[in-house]
């Protein structure tokens, strides 16, 4: 009996280097022919970021990688698939029921929870842009209360990643910056990187809902 050599198909991302965005477990594509050096930390355009200016911080990867684990918009971007379209939803105000129920109870609606505006991050810090990313949700730690200290939200919150400065200039240093956002009541902080696990807080943005809201 003759074994049959069943050949498996080469992943989209063969040939790629794939590197970890600083603070998040995904993995990422780095474009075709993208230079990766080998620092701690770098910034290279990856597939669902090409353009350089706006380039996440990453870090080596050399683990095991399958799709489950690769960010699905790298994905997309290289089997060619365009971007799903938002799903809009429309938040209507509450109105009375106004025919009662066969015991004579009158039905209410439940009026939508309140929305507060997300505040900005600052443009720039000890006098220098900082470039920030988009909001994510950050990691679900298991010996952490994702909870929001002051609302009350479940969570988790969202964050997003900063950047100053230029690695090839001297006079320019790099800065790495982080700021926590609550899902619901949007109260902000932001951090500057100041070691390998040492944040400065530079900003906070107090919530604008009640303490306990969502408790």
């Amino acid at each position: 009996m003759t074994a049959l050599a069943v050949e498996t198909p080469a992943p989209v991302w063969a040939g790629r280097a794939i590197v970890r965005a600083a603070g998040r477990m995904a993995l990422h594509v780095a474009v075709e022919g993208a230079m990766v050096p080998a620092a701690a930390m770098f910034t290279v355009p990856v597939e669902c970021r090409p353009d350089a200016e706006s380039a996440p911080g990453v870090r080596p990867w050399t683990g095991p990688v399958d799709e489950g684990r690769l960010c699905a918009s790298c994905l997309r971007a290289l089997r060619g698939e365009p971007a799903p379209e938002p799903v809009l939803v429309r938040a209507g105000a509450a109105e009375a029921l106004p025919d009662p129920d066969r015991r004579g109870r009158r039905l209410w609606a439940i009026p939508d929870l309140p929305t507060y505006t997300t505040p900005s991050l600052p443009a720039e810090h000890g006098g220098r842009p900082i470039r920030w990313s988009e909001w994510v949700e950050a990691p679900k730690l298991s010996h952490y209360s994702s909870a929001c200290d002051w609302c009350g939200d479940a969570g988790p919150c969202v964050m997003a990643g900063g950047r100053q400065g230029n690695p090839l200039a001297k006079d320019n240093p790099l800065r790495w910056f982080v700021a926590y956002r609550c899902s619901y009541c949007q109260e902000t902080r932001v951090y500057e990187q100041t070691g390998a696990a040492d944040l400065k807080p530079i900003a906070h943005f107090k919530p604008k809902s009640p303490k306990g809201v969502r408790a």
